[in-house]
Order: structure tokens, then sequence, then C-alpha cells
């Protein structure tokens, strides 16, 4: 029995290293050395019992002590290698070179003891029937050797398991106590055969399964645990929940998730296999094998959305084998990608659409409401630049937020609103729920923001009445917000509604713009003169100079359609330079003709802010080697106004130049009084409308003379323009007016002209 259990095991020991060998994993050599020794061992022990020489069952036992030794330190270097603490040999210490030599002279010991017989001697014991039984050992003292190198060898190995066996994880603790107790217990039999009475040697019966075990956690054991304890740990520390059932439906695992979200023990896995249920019962499993879905729980007493996952496992006959729910909790990224369409959508400050947005959101409401008559309302707050830098951006933001309030107050369920730019507002609304007098009454909520600094808010209103609803909402904002332009510095009037004169003039007013540039340099630009005439003998003493455009295609175009829109776009300036230039010219040529006449010429409001005026004017009195005198400077009581600090500066320097500084249209504005008073003027020009026929009653009458004593009392010369009748003439003279202007005289004319009909210095 005994012999037979060794051969089974030398058997199963050989195949086990064979296989380990074709492993080929890294701990492939250790348990493949370990299986050859162990197996080499038994070998070597058993085969004695089948021989009757004695120096070959001398030769056997030898090998046997050997080979048990190298078992012995096979089986440390497994102990070291397998929790993989060390993944290279480093090379031997001093104490392992000294367990090598001791354990070198061991092995020759044993060698030599196969004709010595000095460590371990064999007596035969035969049985009745004269046949040898076995062969008896008798130990000698040098065998202790072997016996000490051994306890050594055992005492590491003992002392390399118990150092792993508490040091490393948990994980490990249970195959080092495993090995642990087989190794005890072999060492424990092994004691009893030497120190006891026992034939045979009864701890190499153990030597397979030991081996046994070293292979399978070297090869599965370790493997599938450290599998297993890898998926329970990332199962159980993903983010999200996962729920397990078996082919039936019973739920057998959720992992941490999981269970905060349907709870613990048997309570959480029946509402997760309700949970199941409710989902096969809306998707029959025959119809899917992998589901994908959004639902929203309630959990903790709050509302959660999860991206749920179902996947049934099946086997090859297409059974269920197992199933699996993955429920992902998207609330927050929900939550934070809504916040992120609301910004991206809707203006920070107000909270309404933006400009992109209003417009797309205008072309689906339109769309979508087609029997709806709608009205697109565009809003402009008139300078609001400069309540920003009188009362600061919170005052301003404050008038903002207002704004914002205000134009979406119609709280309609079919209208949108949105603003545009930083004052600029839209709203979309139906036609029925609009109401002409809620303007009036937003405006003086705004104004309520800036009251307390006595300063007035206006703002403006385009509206638009949209015909088609399939035209680009962006469009119809341009035509409310160009209506706007039509009312815009109206103190009394805030809204306005769009017809299609707007747009003409729009169309009529780019044309000017984009047609300026080449008429200039074309030449198609010439003065005008208007003369100026003394009203005691009616002789011309100068004249206006006036701009004309003569187009080849179009002919002569009237100053109103082109200079309001050059003054506009801020291109007027160049005009004005050009007129300028052209009279500075002229008069050059009249002085050297010995013609003494004057030349006013006009400046508006840009022209301060596109060029150096005062540089300019004075660059081109040096140039002609003309009199400052000879060219006048008129400015509108409008233009001063805009900033008649800055201005009032510069026509002073013009006048110490020399320049005879003219007050064009008195009495077209609200402040003309002050400005005589902050602006020093070398003659006032009194405006054409007290001349008209409707307004020249007796109390028009008056005013002109009065302004005539008073100009006279500033020492000022007074032109009057617009005459047109003799009356007017008569009326002028003997109120103390100086120079007439007018139709009555002559209307602008061609330069040519002009020198023909007057530059004689007489009257026509």
């Amino acid at each position: 029995m005994y012999i037979a259990w060794n051969s089974i095991s030398t058997i199963a020991l050989i195949i086990m290293a064979f296989f380990a060998a074709k492993k080929k994993a890294r701990l492939s050599p250790l348990v493949t050395a370990l299986c050859v020794l162990a197996g080499l061992c038994l070998l070597s022990y058993t085969a004695q019992f089948f021989t009757c020489n004695k120096r070959l069952a001398l030769a056997l036992c030898a090998l046997y002590y050997i080979f048990d030794l190298c078992v012995l330190f096979a089986i440390y270097l497994f102990v070291i290698s397998i929790a993989e603490i060390s993944k290279s040999f480093k090379k031997p210490s001093a104490a392992a070179w000294i367990f090598f030599t001791f354990a070198g002279l061991n092995f020759i010991s044993f060698i030599v003891n196969i004709w010595t017989e000095h460590s371990i001697s064999l007596t035969p014991v035969f049985f009745k029937n004269g046949s040898l039984n076995y062969w008896a050992r008798d130990f000698h003292w040098p065998i202790y050797f072997n016996m000490a190198l051994q306890i050594i060898m055992s005492l590491v190995i003992v002392l390399a398991l118990l150092k792993r066996t508490f040091k490393l994880p948990s994980f490990y603790r249970s195959n080092f106590i495993t090995i642990s107790l087989f190794f005890l217990f072999v060492l424990t039999m092994n004691s009893v055969y030497y120190f006891g009475a026992f034939i045979l040697e009864l701890s190499i019966l153990f030597y397979l399964f030991l081996a046994i075990y070293a292979f399978q956690i070297s090869f599965w054991g370790i493997k599938a645990s450290l599998l297993n304890t890898m998926l329970s740990l990332a199962s159980e520390n993903i983010s999200y929940a996962v729920v397990c059932f078996a082919s039936k439906g019973l739920c057998f695992y959720l992992n941490r998730e999981a269970r905060n979200i349907f709870g613990y023990g048997p309570t959480g896995h029946a509402a997760a296999e309700g949970f199941r249920d409710k989902l096969n019962a809306q998707y029959p499993e025959k119809m899917f094998n992998f589901l994908t879905l959004t639902k929203t729980m309630l959990v903790n007493n709050q509302t959660r959305t999860f991206d749920c996952e179902y996947k049934i496992i099946k086997d090859k006959k297409d059974r269920n084998v197992v199933s699996y729910l993955k429920l992902v909790d998207t609330t927050e990224e929900l939550a934070r990608l809504e916040e992120e369409r609301f910004r991206s959508e809707h203006d920070s400050l107000t909270g309404l659409y933006n400009r992109s947005t209003f417009f797309k959101k205008a072309a689906e409401l339109l769309r979508v409401n087609k029997n709806i008559d709608y009205l697109l309302i565009a809003t402009d707050i008139m300078d609001f630049k400069i309540v920003n830098n009188l009362f600061g951006e919170k005052v301003g933001d404050e008038v903002l937020k207002m704004q914002g309030a205000l134009i979406s107050s119609y709280n309609h369920s079919d209208a949108i609103y949105g603003r545009m730019t930083a004052d600029k507002f839209a709203a979309l609304v139906p036609k029925s729920s609009f109401d002409l007098n809620s303007i009036a009454q937003n405006n003086m909520a705004l104004q309520q923001i800036v009251s307390k600094y006595n300063y007035r808010l206006q703002c403006y209103a385009g509206i638009y009445a949209v015909s088609d609803k399939y035209e680009n909402p962006r469009h119809m904002f341009d035509k409310a917000a160009m209506t706007i332009e039509t009312i815009r510095g109206n103190l009394e009037r805030t809204t306005a509604f769009y017809d299609s004169s707007i747009m003409d003039k729009q169309i009529h007013d780019k044309r000017v713009v984009s047609e300026f540039d080449e008429a200039m340099s074309n030449g198609e630009f010439t003065m005008f003169l208007q003369p100026q005439v003394n009203s005691a003998d009616h002789k011309v003493l100068g004249a206006e100079a006036l701009a004309r455009w003569i187009s080849p295609e179009k002919g002569t175009i009237p100053p109103a359609d082109f200079i309001p829109v050059l003054e506009k776009s801020g291109m007027i300036h160049k005009l004005d330079q050009y007129i300028w230039e052209t009279a500075a010219k002229k008069l050059a040529q009249w002085k050297d003709a010995g013609n003494d006449m004057h030349i006013s010429v006009n400046i508006s409001a840009k022209d301060f802010y596109y060029c150096d005026v005062y540089g300019y004017l004075t660059a081109l009195v040096e140039k002609y080697q003309i009199k400052p005198q000879k060219l006048n400077v008129e400015i509108t009581e409008t233009v001063l106004m805009q900033d008649i600090n800055a201005h009032r500066s510069i026509l002073k320097k013009l006048s110490d130049y020399g320049f005879t500084i003219e007050m064009d249209d008195f009495g077209s504005g609200f402040s003309s009084l002050n400005t005589l008073k902050d602006v020093e003027m070398n003659a006032l020009k009194i405006d054409m409308g007290f001349l008209l026929e409707e307004n020249f009653s007796q109390k028009a009458k008056d005013i002109i003379s009065a302004i005539i004593s008073m100009a006279k009392t500033l020492g000022m010369t007074v032109i009057t323009e617009g005459v047109e009748t003799e009356d007017q003439t008569i009326f002028l003279k003997d109120s103390g007016c100086d120079i007439f202007q007018g139709f009555y005289f002559s209307k602008p004319i061609p330069v040519e002209d002009f020198e023909k009909n007057y530059c004689q210095g007489g009257q026509k």
C-alpha cells in the first residue's frame, strides 16, 4: 500500500512538472523544480524496496537525502516568490554562501557514505521465508549535520511564512496559512521518523499534496481569487449602481451604490427585483437582450434621474444564465447641462434670451402660431452710455434689468423677449395683447431709477408688424430698430411704426454712403455761392458757400438728400474740407483779380471730431495767402451745444487768428441767449423760419426787431437769410439788419455765374 501510494504520487508529480513547465508563467520554473525534486525524492526512496544490493540501496538513500534537502530549498524559494515579493533574485549573501557550502559538504558526505557508511548504515531485514523485507537504517553522528541543516532550512521557511502571513494583505493570508500548516505537518512527520520507532518515512506521503497545492495556487487559485477580489472591490467602489440577477430573476448581488438606491438587506433585493419586473413588463425579455433607457426614481425623498442599462447573458443554447442592471445617476450632470444651456441661451444680467437665441425662438414661434398676428418691438435707451458715465455701472445695470423686466411684462404665453446688445431689447408679442400706452408707462417706471439725479431717461420703441411669418427675424428686428432712427432725439414722441418708406430711406442712405467716395474722386461735388447783399445799397459783399452734388446719371441731387446722411455717417468732414479749400482757392483768385468779397463756409458737428478744424483752416489761409477775415466761419447753435466748452475754445482761437465767426440759424435752438453770452461771435444769422409767410406775423416782426437790437448792442453784424419779398427787405432794413441773403436776390448759383454777375462788386 505504501509503495503503491509512493508510485502513484511519483507519477502524478512528474505529470504536474510537465504541465507546470508548459505554463511558462513566472512561477513555472519553481513549481516544476518542486514537483521534479519531490518526485525524485519519492522515486529514490521507493526504489530502495526493490533492490537487494546494499551498495545500490546506499546510493538511493544518499539521493533521497540530497533531493529532500533540495525540496526544502525549493519550498523556500516558492514561499518568497508566491506573493510576488521579488520578481528577480539578487546575488547570494554571505549567509547563503555558508548554507550552500554546508549543503555541498552534506551532499558529498552522503555520496561518500555509499562506501563508508559513516552517517547511515543499512541492515537487511528479511521475511520468514528468507526474502528481503526492507533495509533498516542506523544513524551515526555525521547525520546530525544533515538534520541541523534541515532544521535551519525549516526554521527559515517557517519564519518566511510567518512574516508574509502577517505582513501581506489579507487576500494572501489564507494561502500562506494553508502552506504553513502543510509544511509544519510534514516537519512533524519527519521528526517522528527520525526520533520515533517508525520504520517508514511518513513525511513523503504528503509531498504530493504539497506539490498539488503549490500547483493550484500558482496557476489557478491566486489568479481566480485575485480576479474575484478585484471584481468585488471594483464593483463596490465604482460610482454607479450594479445589480445582478439569477436566471429566474432572483437578485443575488447589489453593490454599494445599488444598496443606496434600493435599500439594504432583503428589502433592497426585493426593491431591485420589483424594478426589474417593471422593466420586463414594459419591455418583454423575448424582444431584447440589451436595453438602455432613462428613468426617474425617488431616492431618499429626492427625484433622481438614471441612465439604465439592462443586459441578459445567455449560454450557447440561448438560455438565460444571468442578467445585470446598471444605473448611472445623471441628475447633477443633467442639471449642469441645463444650466450651461440656459447660460448659452440667455443674457446673464436680465435673464432674457440673448440675440442669437431670440432670433431662433422667434422663427420657431412664428411658424407654430401661423394664425396669430405678431408685432416685433425693438427698444433703445437714448444716450445710455451717459448713464454709465454719470451714475456708474451699478445704476446702469439697474436700468438694464428694469428695462428687461418692463419689456417682458406682457407676460403672454405666446411671446418671447430678448436683449440684443447693451441697451437694445426686443419683444415678439401677439398684436392682440399689445398696448401702445404700456410703452409710455414703461418709460415712466424706468425714469424712477434716475429720478433722484434729475436726469431724463428716454427709451424709444420701434414697432414692426409681422406680415410674412417666414421672414428672417433678424430682418424684422433691423426694420423695427431702423424705425427708432426716425424719432431719435424727439422728446415728445417715443414710439413709431415701421412702414416701407423707412426702408426706402435706409436704402437711399446706404447708397449715398457707398457712392460718396467715388463721387468725390470723380469731381461730382461742386461749390455753389448764394450772394449776401448789403441792406443799405444792395451791393453784394460776399457769398455763402454751399455744396452741390451733380451726378452724371441722376443730375443735381438736392442737399437735403445727402447732407443729413453724410452728417449721420460721419463722412461730412470730407465734403466740408473740400468746400473749405475750394472757397480758399477762389478767394485767392479774387484777391489777385482785385475782388474784395468774402465767402462764408459751414462747420458741422462731426468736423470737430474727425479733423483739426483750427489747424486745417489756418493752413488754408497760409497756403493760399488770403486774409482770414475773408473766409468767414458759420456754425449753428445746435453744433455748439453738443460740446460747448471744447467748441468755444476752438472758435476763440479762430477769432483771435482773424476769422469772422457767424452764428447760423439763430432762434432755432433752446439756449440762444446763453450761447451768445458764453461764445464770442462776430455776426449773428437769423433763422429763415422767422420769415416764412405763415410765421411772419407782427409777433415775429417784434422778435426779429428785438434780436437785431440785441445783436447791435453786442456789436455784432446781423445777417438774415431766407429773404424772399420786398416787404421783408424794407422791414429788415428799418429794423437795422446789415446783410440780406435769400431768393429775393438770388438762389445759390455756380461759381462761374456768380463771378459773371457779381465779381465787379456791383449789383446784378
